[in-house]
């Protein structure tokens, strides 16, 4: 198994392995390879639907979607297809589900079919968001919490996350969920919102991939947002998504 990051804060490529194979000294490595870098990339991975299911519960129990159907018999897939920019929900910066009072830790997507130009999907590290923050906003955001709300779920999560792997804090708010501060109103929270999200999502702290077929790329949803660019107009696209279950945030 080789490693090679991608960027300065965020991401790196996995080469030598084959995700439909594994052994557990090599889930091990791959685990501690995403704890380091928050999103792997995987070339070449000719997996199918159980497989996926079975690399993702390597991590944990699967995440069902509370909204959303599965595919091929597996509601634990997530079917990600193009329906155009309209009617588009990921060109916005999030954390998945995290309106879950559990939201997902870890995040699985495989594609299946893609463009031939556009699709790509950006991830930033909220780890960098955070540390990059002056210490007097640091200190004002420690005792806050943030009420995340969508899909008739509503959850209420610290602002700052500790990783139960790394014990390293992140940022934990988000534009596609996250409504408003505990005991505030969105009107009131959404400065302060929209300043986060723009600090935490700035091209220093980002990486972009270009999506080939079999593609996979894993990434860890308590310490990355991620927006997926739709500029690929009415060509075809399906990606199919495993998540994990995680931890009430703390």
């Amino acid at each position: 198994m080789k490693t090679t990051p991608l960027t300065g804060n965020i991401g790196a490529e996995i080469s030598g392995v084959r995700l439909g194979e594994l052994d557990a000294p090599t889930f091990r490595e791959i685990a501690r390879a995403l704890w380091a870098h928050q999103v792997l990339v995987f070339r070449g991975q000719d997996i199918d639907s159980e497989q996926q299911i079975a690399f993702g519960r390597r991590f944990g129990e699967l995440h069902v979607h509370p909204a959303f159907s599965g595919v091929d018999g597996h509601p634990e897939i997530l079917l990600i297809r193009n329906e155009g920019k309209a009617k588009t929900i990921t060109e916005v910066w999030h954390s998945d589900v995290s309106c879950d009072e559990r939201p997902p830790s870890i995040s699985v997507l495989r594609a299946v079919e893609v463009p031939s130009k556009g699709g790509d999907t950006l991830w930033a590290s909220q780890y960098a968001a955070l540390e990059s923050l002056s210490e007097g906003m640091r200190q004002m955001l420690e005792p806050l919490r943030a009420v995340h709300r969508k899909f008739d779920l509503e959850a209420t999560h610290p602002v700052l996350r500790t990783h139960p792997e790394t014990g390293r804090r992140a940022l934990y708010v988000n534009q596609g969920f996250t409504e408003s501060f505990e005991h505030m109103t969105p009107q009131e929270s959404r400065p302060l919102l929209d300043y986060l999200v723009g600090a935490g999502s700035r091209p220093e702290l980002t990486m972009r991939h270009r999506w080939q077929p079999a593609d996979v790329v894993v990434w860890d949803n308590r310490c990355v947002m991620h927006y997926a660019v739709h500029d690929y107009g009415d060509a075809p696209r399906e990606m199919h998504r495993v998540t994990v279950r995680g931890e009430r945030p703390m």
